[in-house]
């Protein structure tokens, strides 16, 4: 459980700080980079109720099952039939999986949520992954890790995105592959975004717990319909649009037990947003990225939830003792 603790932790606040970075370096924005600062320590807040929790956790027995060969193995489908629609068929990786995502949620439920956690690894640039073999590899990596955290981190949303970008980031790097890098747009563009993934994560959000959609079909649906329309009426900018909606229906899936309100998931989203746009020149192509962006953002609102709430505690009853507030 710790491994998978650390698994997920360690890229999401890598992530949030590169986003920092970018403010400062390639925007010279203060406030924005103080803003994601802040975002960086709600975020550690997030990731130490979470261990407080772990703490509590006397027993897991991690098994390699039927059940987890069946995990992997969907893991790796999602990966390559996301990853050949984006080669063989030319779709953008968000329509491709999102198109993955609402099929297995329609037709493969048992399976849809580590089918579409390998959707994410599929997502990465092919100039990343020059063959099959390489996507293969990285869809086992996030398998483990999958398997690892199983326990840690349930119902936060951009989870599943950030066991792919860990299995993606690895296979990388471990074939002597470089990262993409893109240069900032302007700020007009960083307001649509802001304002597309906010809309997005609440969209998402209300499908899944208003409707009878799960959380698989309902980021699907937002993912293609953003990835298909948003191109469309804005033009090439529109694709970075698409990929902020996609990452903000991450941020969606969360269970209300974490973030029980549509204002607190609104939140989420425009700190993606941000992300997005201000995480342009670091890990760019890289499968996951969008999902770890959504991660550390939900980690961000809810540790700042448990803060008001321990908070509140001490104003209204005193010296009361510490207590895990997840």
């Amino acid at each position: 459980m710790v491994v998978g603790w650390l698994a997920l932790a360690t890229p999401a606040i890598a992530l949030v700080v590169l986003g920092a970075s970018g403010a400062t370096i390639h925007a010279e924005s203060w406030l924005i980079a103080i803003a994601l600062l802040v975002v960086t320590l709600s975020a550690l807040f997030g990731i130490h109720f979470e261990w407080r929790g772990l703490r509590r956790t006397t027993t897991f027995r991690g098994e390699l099952s039927e059940e987890s060969g069946r995990t992997t193995g969907a893991i790796l489908l999602g990966t390559l039939v996301t990853l050949a629609s984006v080669i063989e068929l030319g779709l953008s990786p968000v329509v491709a999986a999102g198109v993955v995502g609402i099929l297995v949620a329609l037709f493969a439920p048992s399976v849809a949520i580590p089918a579409y956690c390998g959707a994410f690894v599929g997502m990465t640039s092919p100039d990343l992954f020059p063959s099959y073999w390489h996507a293969v590899i990285a869809g086992g990596v996030a398998g483990l890790v999958y398997l690892l955290a199983r326990p840690v981190f349930h119902g936060i949303g951009g989870k599943l995105g950030t066991t792919a970008f860990v299995g993606a980031t690895i296979t990388v790097l471990l074939t002597a592959g470089s990262f993409q890098s893109q240069p900032l747009p302007s700020p007009e563009t960083v307001g649509l975004v802001v304002g597309y993934a906010t809309v997005g994560a609440v969209a998402t959000f209300g499908l899944h717990t208003r409707t009878p959609a799960n959380p698989v079909l309902a980021s699907g649906i937002v993912g293609v319909v953003g990835g298909v329309g948003l191109p469309l009426l804005h033009g090439d900018p529109g694709d970075l649009m698409a990929a902020g909606v996609f990452a903000a229906s991450f941020a969606g899936m969360t269970d209300r037990a974490r973030i029980p309100t549509e204002w607190g998931i609104a939140l989420s989203g425009a700190i993606v947003g941000l992300l997005v746009v201000y995480t342009m020149p670091y890990f760019g192509g890289s499968g996951g990225k969008l999902g770890t962006i959504a991660f550390v953002s939900c980690l961000a609102v809810y540790g700042l939830l448990g803060r008001f709430h321990v908070v509140r505690l001490r104003r209204d009853l005193g010296d009361v003792p510490r207590r895990d507030v997840t």
